[in-house]
């Protein structure tokens, strides 16, 4: 009776210790967070009533990887150095020790009611417990704390890395580089020594694929809107692979950063070669220099103004589309359907401009036109990085052609 006592005092004082804070974990992760989170988390979460939440919440809540598909906004309280050499998809750092010259830029514009998931070094580290608390005194209103944090999510997924801790390893040449993005964009230009292996053709190649699992990868593409360096990333897991990593930046960050890259010559034939630009059948828009193109330019400064003969189409995913898109513009995924599919999906009786974030899906809708090979002289596609908010208010920049 007196050992039915104890333990029964035990599991109360558990209860009174944790029993005031906000759980979504599981049995098994609660048990985990009850003998491993150190004393100071376990008080902190208590005192200020913390919503803990586990992997399985995470992983949902980033959606595809990219910080415009990402459910929640996914928040790294460690110090930056640790976040630049590895962190969730898609999270944004806030080291808590830099909260209060950091939090306008890096949250100001979030609205109080946004999701936000709070992590950092796992159980032991009262970092983003800290960082909830210094939100919720900012009148942010859903904050959640993932406990278990980067040391449970590095074990069970691939993380990102930003682009200097990229070069290091580039320098070290130990780690397999693979561009995700289309043929096209990769023979233009692509961080040397790279393999092309373009996420919608993964399965073609996954034969060439390094037979040692251990091996170092890096997948990226074209930067923070895309995500095909993700979806490659998720194949590579699948295949058993263990060190994946996600250059989200991509390209356009390691070019901007003077990296080393193949076809440093594109840009001053592009710009040579751009006076052959033509207008289009119907003289309604004026063509780029690569092929199946409008021109970025001309585009930016008139698709206010374009004819009702002429419709946008954002191929990207529905998700991506609700997110913000180009005033007026229809939406028509590119990514589940094959040629012939998405060929007869597209309106017939108007000129077609598809777009999608930064150019890469937007080249396999034209892609699949040219496999039919049909109405090339009236279906093109937007080569740009394209940022629409939900009020579907739009910042662009073309991109450089390619040159083919």
């Amino acid at each position: 009776m007196k050992l039915v006592n104890k333990f029964t005092s035990i599991v109360v004082l558990a209860v009174l210790f944790v029993g005031s804070s906000a759980f979504a974990l599981s049995s098994i992760e609660q048990k985990r967070f009850d003998i491993q989170a150190a004393v100071s988390v376990k008080k902190m979460i208590k005192e200020h009533n913390l919503e803990i939440v586990d992997y399985e919440h995470v992983l949902k809540a980033i959606g595809n990887g990219t910080r415009k598909g990402a459910i929640a906004v996914v928040i790294d309280a460690r110090p930056l150095k640790k976040y630049q050499v590895s962190h969730i998809p898609s999270a944004l750092a806030l080291p808590d020790t830099k909260f209060d010259s950091m939090y306008e830029s890096v949250l100001g514009k979030v609205s109080k009611t946004k999701e936000l998931i709070i992590y950092c070094g796992g159980y032991k580290c009262v970092k983003s417990p800290k960082l909830a608390v210094d939100l919720i005194k900012k009148g942010h209103k859903n904050i959640k704390v993932y406990i278990a944090g980067m040391p449970q999510w590095k074990k069970q997924n691939y993380v990102e890395i930003d682009p200097n801790v990229a070069k290091a390893m580039f320098e070290k040449k130990d780690t397999l580089f693979i561009d995700a993005r289309p043929w096209p964009k990769f023979f233009g230009s692509t961080i040397i020594g790279s393999l092309n292996v373009p996420d919608t053709q993964f399965d073609k190649y996954a034969g060439f694929m390094p037979a040692d699992k251990k091996t170092s990868i890096i997948t990226y593409c074209g930067g923070y809107g895309c995500d095909k360096s993700h979806i490659v990333a998720d194949k590579l897991r699948a295949l058993g692979y263990k060190n994946v990593k996600v250059l989200a930046a991509g390209f356009p960050e390691w070019k901007k950063a003077g990296y080393p890259i193949t076809g440093g010559s594109s840009k001053a034939t592009a710009k040579k070669d751009s006076k052959k630009a033509k207008m289009s059948k119907s003289g309604n828009l004026m063509l780029g220099v690569d092929t199946g193109t409008v021109d970025g330019e001309w585009f930016i400064k008139n698709y206010k103004n374009l004819p009702k003969s002429v419709v946008l189409v954002d191929v990207r995913s529905k998700e991506d589309f609700k997110s913000g898109t180009i005033p007026g513009a229809i939406n028509i995924y590119v990514g589940d359907k094959k040629a012939q599919q998405f060929v007869e999906a597209i309106p017939k009786d108007k000129e077609v401009i598809m777009f999608c974030g930064t150019g890469t899906r937007a080249i396999e809708g034209r892609a699949h036109f040219e496999e039919v090979k049909k109405d090339l002289d009236r279906v093109f596609y937007l080569d740009a990085n394209i940022d629409c908010n939900k009020n579907n208010e739009c910042k662009m920049e073309a991109n450089e052609p390619i040159g083919i």
